[in-house]
């Protein structure tokens, strides 16, 4: 598909905007990653985060889990990010929770720690249990963000009602157990839009690649807002996800063969504080590791080269994560 001059003149402006996205990129020596600040939260992360969702599978031990989270954060990764459906935690080795819980006891204070609440317990009572459990799981007092989890699955009028999901985590915040709230998902943009316009969002996940962004635009429907809102945005889904859907701790993920390219691309979205990747080896978190640390945006040959592909491959990707509108 040809670039028509619209597009040419859109995408030449976010280039130029993601070239100056590496002002607020710093970098504290040599080694270590280069940091962003989260929002209106205030707090500066790596610009690449550990997701966890390859680790719920029974293929890792805690053992291997343990030794994969702390080359995570030998390379200066800072946010880790898992959920309780990462894993079943009546299996073998437990979910991905459980299996942080030796790392965490070394280095819950030097991290950015978040985790989720799902739309099975939607309520407010509900929401707050799954907080109490999840750290319960983990063996820590508290978390620094839980998301709701992919909130498309979430009825919005009960969910921002006074004992719907907002008003658990709201509760969960007042006793002490998270200190921000977030939204994650990869469907329905506009639900996310209309969370963070009760102003009470303070970081929201969602799906920014270069093929995604053709049908579900989060980029155009959810960051402007997000953006008025001071509320922090993190990129997921940076390479596609995992082929079928397989988090079995070996898949690849579907946009391998543009790893770095993907990864540039996502970071260099206007208002991207950090790409949250999900690893199963050491070498995958070695390998995009030194993509982030020398980050520089997409010149805008690669940035129109990339774009291309990334239409050719959205085009087999119609409602891949479900929904885009209801």
């Amino acid at each position: 598909m040809a670039l028509t001059r619209r597009d040419f003149i859109k995408d030449s402006a976010l280039a130029a905007s993601a070239a100056a996205l590496a002002a607020d990129t710093a970098q504290a020596e040599p080694a270590a990653l280069p940091r962003r600040t989260l929002g209106r939260i205030g707090r500066k992360e790596s610009i690449l985060g550990f997701g966890a969702a390859p680790m719920g599978s029974d293929n890792s031990t805690p053992e291997e889990c343990d030794r994969l989270l702390q080359t995570a954060f030998d390379l200066g990764i800072t946010y880790f990010d898992t959920a309780p459906v990462y894993g079943e935690p009546k299996s073998r080795f437990g979910n991905s929770e459980m299996k942080m819980r030796a790392f965490l006891q070394r280095h819950r204070n030097d991290i950015f720690l978040v985790t989720k609440a799902n739309a099975q317990r939607q309520d407010r009572d509900g929401m707050l249990r799954q907080v109490e459990e999840s750290l319960q799981r983990m063996g820590v007092d508290s978390v620094d963000l839980v998301h709701i989890h992919n909130l498309g699955d979430f009825d919005m009028d009960r969910l921002l009602g006074p004992q719907g999901a907002l008003a658990g985590l709201r509760e969960a915040k007042r006793r002490g157990l998270t200190r921000w709230i977030g939204t994650s998902g990869h469907m329905r943009p506009v639900r996310f839009a209309k969370a963070i316009e009760t102003g009470e969002i303070d970081l929201t996940m969602n799906t920014l690649n270069f093929a995604d962004r053709v049908n579900y635009d989060f980029e155009g429907l959810v960051l402007p807002v997000a953006r008025r809102h001071g509320t922090a945005v993190v990129a997921m889904k940076v390479l596609g996800g995992a082929v079928q859907w397989r988090y079995d701790g070996k898949t690849r993920g579907v946009f391998a063969e543009h790893h770095a390219q993907a990864i540039r691309y996502a970071l260099g979205i206007p208002g991207v504080c950090c790409a949250v990747i999900g690893f199963s080896t050491p070498e995958e978190v070695r390998q995009a590791a030194a993509v982030a640390r020398s980050f520089r945006p997409l010149s805008r040959e690669e940035h129109t080269a990339l774009l291309e592909a990334g239409r050719r491959l959205a085009a087999g990707r119609v409602d891949y994560y479900g929904p885009v509108t209801g």
